[in-house]
């Protein structure tokens, strides 16, 4: 831990000398991700220990650890947010199904591979729910909020300098069923060199008649990690696919 420590002091110091060379560092928490970044490359065993810890004692991890490893498994190894997406999507078919053993089965395979899936882990709460195991479906539903709340605090969302972190874009839209809000239009912008998905929103209505009259805001969402760390190809497909899905004309 001590060896830990020292790293990060000396990273930060490097990276303050370096600094007017830069474009504005992106932190999350405090913590500029260029210093996570070398501190997942100069300690790889700890965050593999943080790893490990949370698949097998997620009670006994506190929110400093979920939040090292919710942004440092970006800088892991087998990081691909648009893969992961679409194998998690996989299980949300067959839950869409009602093939809720099977969903159970590959579900609790795909998470040894994904253990920071938020969407995957409300996925298994809710078919444990179907099938009565309650005990299982509040564990996998604990672990879905443990997770969400690290890019839910990560900022208030509102522009580009308080815009919420996430490691992959599904949690964009956990975010916003976490607020009860639904997509109208999505975009990306550049700010300071950097990407955000610019989502417009409202509150969630069941009220056809109300739908254009509730009132529209911005949310702002700071995709560096799956864009820029991630595949910006395949993320662009996948923005391509979102739009297809959720009926977004450019």
């Amino acid at each position: 831990m001590k060896k830990l420590l020292l790293s990060i002091f000396v990273v930060i110091g490097l990276l303050q000398l370096n600094a007017q060379n830069k474009r504005p560092a992106v932190k999350v928490y405090g913590l500029p991700l260029d210093t996570l970044k070398s501190m997942v490359h100069k300690h790889p065993k700890y965050f593999d220990h943080l790893k490990n810890k949370w698949l097998k004692t997620p009670a006994k991890m506190t929110a400093d650890d979920m939040m090292l490893l919710y942004y440092g498994s970006a800088f892991m190894r087998g990081y691909n947010p648009v893969k992961e997406d679409k194998a998690v999507e996989n299980i949300a078919k067959l839950i869409g199904e009602m093939d809720f053993g099977t969903a159970i089965t590959e579900g609790k395979k795909l998470l040894q591979v994904y253990p920071l899936n938020a969407r995957l882990r409300m996925l298994l709460g809710y078919a444990h729910k179907k099938t009565g195991e309650k005990t299982a479906s509040k564990y996998y539903y604990k672990t879905y909020g443990d997770i969400l709340r690290i890019p839910l605090y990560s900022g208030s969302g509102k522009n580009f300098d308080n815009a919420f972190k996430v490691r992959i874009v599904s949690d964009e839209y956990l975010i916003l069923n976490q607020k009860d809000l639904e997509l109208v239009q999505q975009e990306v912008r550049f700010n300071n060199k950097y990407p955000f998905d610019v989502l417009l929103v409202k509150p969630k209505s069941y009220d056809n008649k109300r739908m254009k009259k509730l009132p529209k805001e911005k949310l702002y969402f700071n995709i560096y990690l799956p864009y820029f760390i991630g595949q910006s190809k395949t993320y662009k497909e996948l923005q391509e696919e979102a739009k297809r899905k959720y009926k977004i004309s450019n």
